[in-house]
């Protein structure tokens, strides 16, 4: 496999990200399984765009239309030496993003543009990345995220989303919104990532991955893309449809995986990464193709103290 970059507690038994009642050991068993399984394949490369299905589907069928009574009209766009990345607001002052996507670099060379009607930049104070972060190194990268502090208010109105620590279990369906390259699931992506042009598909939870220190607590999640028939399921489907399924591709490193949990959707998780679980040569961002993110619920203790620190 070829991977490649792209980011209140729960009883224990809630945070093996099975169904409570299984019991704990079976829980990390599953997960080191899942990890060892997956981490001669580690890593590679940065989380891309949105794709779309086969059509009549199409990348434009994808985009959101950047009005401010958008679900998705906290997600931002990032960019960082003419490169395009992603992100949310889970702040009036903090965007969340992918570490790979902002360390390194002076907040004078980041710029977020917000897209809830009119495009607005926002500037840039400060820049957080996860201490853990180490770059994307074998078996698994962890700790895949940063936080973006601006210099003002995000304008009112706007959505400020609220991190999701609970539970996570296989097959949860999960939204993603970015600012990547798109096109057909059969083809490379055609169309490039645009930082006034957010697109919105969906996957699930085929895998969870745990930290070797802490087995039986998920850390990152994986899915695949899947296409029309079988032979592109990397972890099994089936597809939440051809007009919905997604992968990400380039551009969508730092964006919001998202889950619905009462009436507004959490952002869950952070785009980091995407692979070719499946079949080693995928190519990346198409059928059969897999990628994955960082959990919110592993990373918690230090985005709860970023938070209030503002």
């Amino acid at each position: 496999m070829n991977a490649t970059p792209l980011p209140p507690i729960q009883p224990a038994a809630a945070r093996s990200g099975v169904d409570p009642g299984v019991d704990a050991g079976v829980a990390r068993r599953r997960l080191l399984a899942a990890g060892a399984a997956l981490a001669a394949a580690w890593p590679g490369r940065s989380a891309r765009a949105l794709m779309a299905g086969l059509p009549p589907d199409s990348p434009a069928a994808r985009v959101d239309g950047n009005l401010r009574a958008s679900p998705w009209a906290g997600v931002v766009s990032v960019r960082i030496d003419g490169g395009v990345y992603s992100g949310a607001l889970v702040h009036r002052r903090l965007i969340l993003t992918a570490a790979h996507v902002a360390a390194g670099h002076p907040p004078s060379a980041i710029s977020v543009q917000l897209n809830a009607g009119e495009p607005q930049p926002l500037g840039v104070a400060r820049v957080h990345v996860h201490p853990g972060w180490k770059g994307f190194t074998k078996p698994f990268a962890f700790d895949d995220v940063a936080l973006l502090e601006l210099d003002a208010d995000a304008p009112d109105g706007v959505p400020v989303y609220t991190p999701y620590y609970g539970p996570m279990r296989q097959g949860t369906p999960m939204t993603f919104v970015g600012y990547g390259a798109s096109g057909h699931g059969d083809r490379a992506p055609s169309v490039g990532a645009d930082p006034a042009v957010k697109r919105v598909g969906a996957n699930r939870v085929d895998r969870l991955v745990a930290r070797p220190e802490l087995p039986g607590v998920p850390a990152l999640f994986l899915y695949d893309f899947d296409g029309p028939d079988a032979s592109s399921d990397a972890f099994g489907g089936p597809s939440l449809g051809n007009a919905v399924e997604t992968s990400a591709a380039g551009g969508d490193s730092g964006a919001p995986a998202f889950v619905r949990r009462g009436e507004f959707p959490r952002i869950a998780a952070v785009l980091s990464f995407v692979a070719d679980f499946n079949k080693a040569g995928t190519p990346h961002s198409t059928f059969g193709a897999s990628g994955g993110g960082v959990l919110l619920s592993g990373v918690r203790a230090w985005l709860e103290e970023r938070l209030a620190a503002v």
